[in-house]
């Protein structure tokens, strides 16, 4: 595939920084909305007698349509322009978030959360494109620093900001709050990134690959929604007629895949880069790092408030631990990882330890609350923290230049489908298993699943092992 040319009218733009600002904000709200709702959760669930699956919905549905468009999103923006998608997504996932914060019952939440994720998908890749190329080579990698930093601390920053807004109820809008506080950010940001760049594009005019999006997208729908709708309809048969079509259509979408490559045509995933065997164990082990994160983050939003009985701000204090530790795993990992090869697995035990204390406070204390779990919540979030920045410097630098920009795409894809496989398929566990017990117990066997998925990240990181050295001091 030919690396395009960027077709741009300036040389340095002077306005680099403050235009940087405007690009990690849209990149931060987009993060944000994907956990912030995790913590509206039991009060949406109240207001608009939503049941479990819809609630699993409201999460998986943004996730879902931010995943499949993607890659869709980053074409649009060869073809028409940087700044524009970047402008048309910020309207398209600010107007959703106003539909979200008018929502009057649940099925409406659901489709303006499908809107806020097209848009979100045709924001998010114009970001990291149009820093490499209004900054110059010595500031590009400080500018790329910054954005990875907002990416990871907006994660955390989700549950810990919906608590806050919710307990402090501004105006009286409660739940809705979480994603009415987007509009005003995101008409700003659109007002404020107009004279700040010129628009950008390439001379790329590759087709997009319409056939293979319509195999993914359908792929991958009917892949979640009978996971988290099965539990509620009884598993009847259709839903393992749906499970079989999904597997079946992403056989073909490989099929496709090969074919349009034969052609020398733009496949949507290129899949050559999956020969690099760093590239595909790394890209494996944080598509499982994502599951268990985000099936973490769902089943705790719901235990710390409907299981303890705690309030919207006290779920957001025990999530604070979580942020501390992220926060200083996401600042000291990298550089550690460059001394030491082994800061990956440490993260892991981190993951596996914090998990297990979970589980075993869960399992010997009887008067529970929240400040119980802030000591493993750290441990968790340092974990993560360790995890998930020196892992994507691993993955990246075992793909040659040439694949840069595919690699990074697949990378985003693949997290945003683990996202939504996880809130998908730990959620219906937990919510199967609480028709018949308690929240204690349902909490302890999805924390116990999610060991499960360190123990196999802890198995994968082994494998890379023996050439993480190398890659990691090219990092």
């Amino acid at each position: 595939m030919k690396n395009p040319d960027f077709v741009f009218d300036q040389q340095w733009n002077p306005n680099r920084w403050w235009a940087l600002v405007i690009l990690l904000l849209g990149n931060f709200m987009v993060i944000l909305d994907t956990f912030i709702v995790n913590v509206a959760l039991p009060t949406i669930q109240g207001q608009l007698h939503a049941n479990e699956s819809q609630i699993q919905l409201v999460v998986a549905v943004y996730v879902l349509a931010y995943a499949v468009l993607l890659i869709i999103g980053a074409r649009l923006g060869d073809w028409l322009g940087r700044k524009q998608m970047f402008i048309s997504g910020m309207v398209i996932f600010t107007f959703a978030s106003a539909l979200c914060g008018i929502a009057i019952e649940t099925n409406f939440l659901i489709v303006a959360r499908v809107i806020q994720g097209m848009g979100a998908a045709i924001l998010i890749p114009q970001v990291l494109s149009i820093i490499q190329v209004i900054f110059p080579p010595d500031e590009r990698g400080r500018a790329i620093g910054l954005y990875g930093a907002i990416s990871g601390l907006a994660l955390i920053a989700g549950q810990i900001f919906g608590g806050l807004l919710i307990h402090f109820n501004i105006f009286g809008l409660g739940w809705r709050s979480v994603f009415l506080i987007n509009v005003p950010v995101g008409i700003i940001s659109i007002i404020c990134i107009l004279p700040l760049i010129k628009d950008i594009r390439t001379r790329d005019n590759a087709a997009i690959d319409s056939v293979g999006s319509i195999m993914l997208t359908s792929s991958l729908i009917l892949l979640v929604y009978p996971l988290i709708i099965g539990r509620e309809v009884g598993w009847p048969i259709w839903i393992f007629c749906m499970l079989v079509g999904s597997a079946a259509i992403f056989g073909t979408f490989i099929y496709h895949q090969k074919k349009i490559i034969k052609a020398n045509r733009t496949p949507l995933i290129p899949l050559s880069i999956f020969r690099q065997s760093i590239f595909t164990i790394g890209v494996l082990t944080i598509f499982m790092f994502q599951i268990a994160n985000s099936g973490f983050f769902l089943v705790t939003s719901l235990f710390l408030q409907n299981g303890l009985s705690i309030s919207a701000m006290q779920s957001a204090l025990a999530f604070a631990p979580i942020g501390v530790g992220f926060f200083l795993g996401s600042l000291y990992g990298p550089k550690w990882a460059k001394q030491n090869a082994h800061v990956l697995k440490i993260g892991a035990w981190g993951l596996v330890l914090g998990f297990s204390i979970v589980t075993i406070v869960l399992m010997t204390v009887d008067a529970l609350q929240w400040q119980t779990f802030v000591i493993p919540f750290f441990v968790i979030g340092l974990g993560q923290g360790l995890i998930g920045a020196p892992l994507m410097g691993v993955i990246m630098s075992g793909v040659g230049k040439e694949y840069a920009g595919s690699a990074s795409g697949v990378i985003s894809t693949f997290m945003q489908i683990a996202n939504t496989l996880g809130v998908a398929i730990i959620g219906t566990i937990f919510f199967s298993i609480l028709q018949t017990t308690s929240y204690n117990y349902a909490f302890v066997i999805s924390i116990t699943i999610s060991i499960g998925f360190g123990v196999v990240i802890l198995t994968l990181l082994h494998r890379l092992q023996g050439k993480r050295i190398y890659a990691i001091q090219k990092i």
